[in-house]
């Protein structure tokens, strides 16, 4: 198998376990295209307990292997991203972003930062560094047969000190895929991890995950099955007492439809919580 990149370790159960189950809000997004092959992506989110939230995103490659990627949000933040892949080298991919700060904020930029992904056959080596924020990240990750694994590093540069750290590994087969790690903060504080993804047949899937924090043990798990070639039905249950159910169906072409709940297994009404969400492609 060739390396990926360190947050896709697990990205099979993570995925299943997390998507499709957005509740607490309503979102809508729209994705068009323009006859110069810029791509444009709105998102609007509406919160139940909050006011409404939009962004716009434009994205275009001006030239090959340049991307360009401009969006805006309601509460006026900006932000740019310059992505040049293979100019330099081959495998080297070199990105440039900026930020604004929101317009209840003063200063002229947030965040801007400079990055890299290098990848071939043998590794995939991701870095940062923000300069207005003075951090710095890198992470890097390795492949032989059918494992992978690889460390990720956080790094305060103004303050000289170690912010946390991440390593994982995992087995991959063509029907399941198991991944462990570990994470540790600033304090020394690390938490432990695994998770589990299982192709049962063509029409279920299902994942797990254990989680160890402070002495304190978290489980949850999910299945997935297809009802049709245009729907499918999830349900997760967790460690907290809380039951996920969602329902994804593709009502055309360019049209996705999913409805989710979250609901107490205690019964708690305060915590029974519903969203919808729609994706719109023409």
């Amino acid at each position: 198998m060739s390396p990926c990149k360190f947050g896709d370790l697990g990205k099979a159960a993570s995925d299943l376990l997390g998507k499709d189950f957005g509740v607490g809000k309503n979102t809508v997004e729209l994705k068009t295209k323009a006859p110069d092959s810029v791509t444009f992506t709105t998102n609007g989110t509406h919160k139940f307990a909050g006011a409404a939230d939009a962004s716009v995103q434009a994205e275009c490659k001006p030239l090959a292997g340049l991307l360009v990627k401009g969006k805006i949000d309601t509460a006026g933040v900006t932000s740019t991203t310059i992505e040049s892949d293979g100019h330099a080298m081959k495998g080297l991919k070199l990105i440039l972003s900026a930020g604004t700060p929101p317009l209840d904020k003063s200063g002229l930029l947030a965040s801007a930062s400079g990055g890299f992904e290098f990848s071939n056959p043998a590794v995939v080596a991701l870095g940062n560094y923000d300069y207005l924020k003075g951090s710095a990240s890198c992470s890097a990750v390795t492949a032989y047969l059918n494992s992978a694994g690889g460390v990720s590093l956080a790094y305060d540069v103004a303050k000289g000190a170690l912010k946390g750290y991440s390593a994982k590994a995992s087995y991959t087969m063509p029907t399941y895929a198991l991944t462990g790690g570990c994470d540790a903060d600033s304090k020394g504080k690390i938490s432990y991890g695994c998770s589990l993804y299982h192709t049962l047949g063509p029409d279920m899937k299902v994942a797990a995950e254990v989680g160890i924090a402070d002495s304190k043990a978290s489980i949850a798990a999910v299945a997935c099955w297809a009802i049709d070639k245009e729907s499918t039905a999830k349900a997760k249950v967790d460690s907290c007492s809380m039951l996920g159910l969602s329902y994804k169906r593709k009502l055309g072409k360019a049209t996705t439809l999913t409805v989710a709940g979250c609901f107490d297994l205690n019964l708690d009404g305060a915590k029974t919580k519903t969203g919808i969400a729609l994706a719109l492609a023409p």
